[in-house]
């Protein structure tokens, strides 16, 4: 990634001295990469939306050329490849205090991505891709607001093409809120979104955006079972799904005529 030619870095680890890349500690596998230099972009603004949407179509452009046995992750299967049993996940969470509203969204979420899923499964273009793209992800000259660097590829792995616009319309909250539609074609427009998908991909994003953020809870409350999340930081995950369905069924089906559209 780092010859492939884009106009910000990305980490580059530092050999050893045997000419590995990688040093095994107590908490895994440890890289040292050179420094690259940028602040937190403020997605705030449009112009900085616009950027952002930028680097995720150079970086999906540079990340189509990886081969998918050089990278950590297979997605293929989809985040809700190995479903736990949602209604005894859901009795558990509530014997743990959880409200019963937030338990409903938690099984409403998952038959409606589930079927969500299902429509989509094995019918879209596939390659390499980040799958993590947010503000705290992406460094940019705090002089110009330039994108300087793309960090953390923990999650890069072979999945459907159209996921890397999914997850920085999702991460970047250009897909909800209060006047989404224009925060969203600030996006599509600055990596000329509606030129790079297909109409189907186009057509499937709303059902991505459900799907991730079904996959997303899931996580949360699996780290939750092993001790390692808060209920707390679950009931926010499930949060963000309830607004994510009401998204979906409200607003959500126009997100891909206004990716289609945006720079036209």
């Amino acid at each position: 990634m780092a010859q492939a030619g884009l106009p910000f870095a990305v980490p580059a680890p530092v050999p050893l001295p045997d000419g590995s890349t990688f040093a095994d500690t107590p908490g895994g596998p440890a890289t040292l990469c050179d420094w690259i230099p940028g602040v937190r972009p403020d997605l705030s603004q449009e112009v900085a939306l616009e950027r952002f949407g930028q680097a995720a179509a150079e970086l999906s452009a540079a990340l189509a050329d990886v081969a998918p046995q050089d990278t950590p992750n297979d997605w293929q299967g989809g985040p809700l490849e190995v479903l736990p049993d949602v209604a005894a996940l859901a009795r558990d969470l509530t014997a743990a205090g959880l409200d019963a509203r937030r338990a409903g969204t938690l099984r409403d979420g998952a038959n409606q991505a589930i079927a969500a899923w299902e429509g989509i499964a094995g019918r879209l273009p596939t390659q390499v891709v980040h799958a993590d793209l947010d503000a705290s992800n992406v460094l940019v000259s705090p002089d110009t607001g330039a994108v300087t660097g793309v960090l953390d590829f923990e999650m890069a792995g072979d999945w459907i093409r159209a996921i890397e616009l999914t997850v920085a319309l999702a991460l970047s909250g250009a897909a909800h809120g209060p006047d989404w539609p224009r925060r969203a074609a600030a996006v599509a427009r600055g990596g000329a979104w509606g030129e790079r998908l297909t109409a189907a991909e186009l057509s499937a994003l709303p059902d991505l955006i459900l799907v991730r953020a079904m996959g997303s809870t899931l996580w949360r409350a699996d780290r939750w079972r092993r001790g390692q999340s808060s209920l707390a930081e679950v009931a926010n995950r499930l949060d963000v799904l309830a607004e994510t369905l009401h998204w979906r069924t409200a607003e959500g089906g126009d997100l891909g005529h206004i990716v289609a559209a945006a720079g036209r």
